[in-house]
């Protein structure tokens, strides 16, 4: 089960990061072919479809790696090792298990009506909404899996992903 897990937080991270090639080829494109007097259709529309894609896909591996921006005012309170420490880690975890389920269910309701209801883009092109609007359903529902996943294994005595890869000193490329 883990290794099932942790690819697909490795997928989500390779889909975020293809997401943000695919913003930069869209750029470099746009600026090689005004040269030429075109231009790509609806660019700016797919370009704002993968800045999302970027975002949300990655929550998951960062989150998991320790990348993201944690206010820990109140935590770094406490010093790391103590049961009142270990307890305020799991219920913020929880805390985010429910705020990032608001979020899957409103995506994912979102997807579905733009599904049933044939959205489409109002752009040049006519691209069903669905289709980019799943890239964030699904990066929500990973982040989602990924939060529960440390807190089963916070309440199993475990360390919680976030806090071994800060124990670890592992970092994500490219930080320092």
């Amino acid at each position: 089960m883990r290794r099932a897990l942790d690819s697909l937080y490795k997928l989500c991270g390779v889909l975020a990061a293809a997401a943000m090639l695919m913003i930069a080829a869209l750029i470099l494109a746009q600026v090689f072919l005004r040269f030429f007097g075109s231009q790509i259709r609806s660019a700016d529309d797919i370009s704002g479809w993968a800045l999302v894609a970027t975002i949300i896909l990655g929550l998951a591996p960062t989150y998991r790696h320790n990348a993201h921006i944690r206010v820990t005012l109140l935590l770094d309170r406490f010093p790391l090792g103590t049961p009142f420490r270990a307890f305020l880690e799991r219920a913020v975890t929880a805390l985010s298990i429910v705020l990032v389920g608001w979020a899957a269910y409103v995506s994912v309701h979102f997807v579905w009506e733009s599904y049933i209801y044939n959205e489409l883009n109002q752009g040049l092109l006519a691209v069903p909404m669905w289709i980019p609007q799943f890239f964030m359903a699904f990066g929500f529902l990973v982040f989602l899996i990924a939060l529960v996943d440390d807190l089963v294994v916070g309440l199993m005595g475990g360390r919680q992903s976030h806090l071994a890869a800060a124990a670890a000193g592992d970092e994500m490329p490219g930080e320092r």
